[in-house]
C-alpha cells in the first residue's frame, strides 16, 4: 500500500508541475506566449513599433533552452556578409538566436525564418563551405544538439546525416582523410573510425549500446555537448565545427575527460 501511495504522490506532483509550466516543453514544441508579452518585451509589441526587450535575446532564449553556447554559431557579433532582410538582427545590427529562429512561429517545428533547410538554409548567408580556415555551413548544424531522432531517410543507413556530410570533405579531397572501416570487434558495431593508432565505433545507437554495456554511461548522464545525431555515435559526437578546442573537440580531452564522458573506464 505504501508503494502505491508513493507512486500516486509522484504522479500527482508531476501533473501539478506540468500544469504550472515548471517542467520545460519539448525542444521542438511551438512557443505559447499568450498573455506573457511582458516576459520578453518592455513595451507592448505592435506592428510598426520597435521591439524593446527586457534583456538581450540570447539571454532570454537561454533561460528556457539549455543551449550549448560554447559550440554554437557565433552570436552578439556583426555579420561580415550581407544578411537577407527577413533575418532579424538586434538594434546594434548583431546576430542573435532570433536571427535564424522566429520565436512566434507556431507552424514550424524548427521555427526557422526561411523555407530553406539544411545546407541551403546556411547558404542564404554563407557562400562556399570553408572561410578563413574555419568550417562554415559545412554540416548545416548551427548549434549542439545532444540528441536528434532518426529521420525517414535515415532508416537502413548506418551513418547519421552529419557524419555523412563530414565525409564529403574528409575523404581526402579537402580535409584530412577520416578512414571509416567495418568494425572488427563485433558485427553489432557496424563501422569504425580509424584514427592515428586507434579506432572508434561509429554508426551505432548509443542508448542501445549503453543498455548492453555497463562500461558505458547512460545517455541521460552525458554532457549536452556530446551530440548523438539520429541517436547514433558519429563525427558530431566528439567534434563540432564551432569549437575552439584542438581538433575541434566538443570539449578538451585533457586527462581523457572526453573519453570518460561516455566510458566509465
Amino acid at each position: 500500500m505504501n508503494k502505491l501511495l508513493a507512486i500516486a504522490c509522484v504522479v500527482s506532483a508531476a501533473t501539478l508541475l506540468l500544469m504550472s509550466g515548471v517542467l520545460s516543453a519539448r525542444p521542438n514544441e511551438a512557443h505559447d506566449f499568450s498573455g506573457k508579452c511582458e516576459t520578453c518585451h518592455l513595451t507592448s509589441p505592435s506592428k510598426g513599433n520597435k521591439n524593446i526587450f527586457t534583456m538581450d535575446i540570447d539571454t532570454l532564449c537561454i533561460e528556457c533552452h539549455e543551449l550549448a553556447v560554447k559550440n554554437s554559431h557565433p552570436t552578439k557579433m556583426l555579420p561580415s556578409m550581407n544578411v537577407p532582410g527577413y533575418y532579424y538582427l538586434d538594434w546594434q545590427g548583431r546576430v542573435n538566436c532570433a536571427t535564424c529562429h522566429n520565436p512566434h512561429d507556431k507552424d514550424s517545428k524548427t521555427m526557422l525564418r526561411s523555407k530553406a533547410r539544411g545546407r541551403s538554409f546556411c547558404e542564404t548567408c554563407h557562400q562556399g563551405g570553408i572561410l578563413q580556415g574555419r568550417h562554415v555551413a559545412a554540416s548545416s548544424v548551427a548549434h549542439t544538439k545532444n540528441w536528434t531522432p532518426p529521420t525517414s531517410g535515415s532508416f537502413g543507413q548506418i551513418l547519421d546525416r552529419v557524419s555523412l556530410e563530414c565525409l564529403v570533405c574528409h575523404e581526402g579531397s579537402v580535409g584530412p582523410v577520416a578512414e571509416v572501416q567495418i568494425g572488427t570487434r563485433s558485427a553489432s558495431q557496424g563501422l569504425s573510425y580509424a584514427g592515428p593508432g586507434f579506432s572508434h565505433p561509429i554508426g551505432i545507437d548509443y542508448a542501445k549500446a549503453a543498455a548492453r554495456d555497463r562500461q558505458l554511461r547512460p545517455f541521460d548522464d552525458l554532457s549536452t555537448l556530446v551530440s548523438l545525431y539520429e541517436g547514433k555515435v558519429g563525427c558530431g559526437s566528439c567534434h563540432n565545427q564551432f569549437s575552439h578546442e584542438g581538433d575541434m573537440l566538443v570539449f578538451s580531452n585533457r586527462g581523457s575527460a572526453l573519453c570518460l564522458e561516455c566510458h566509465v573506464k
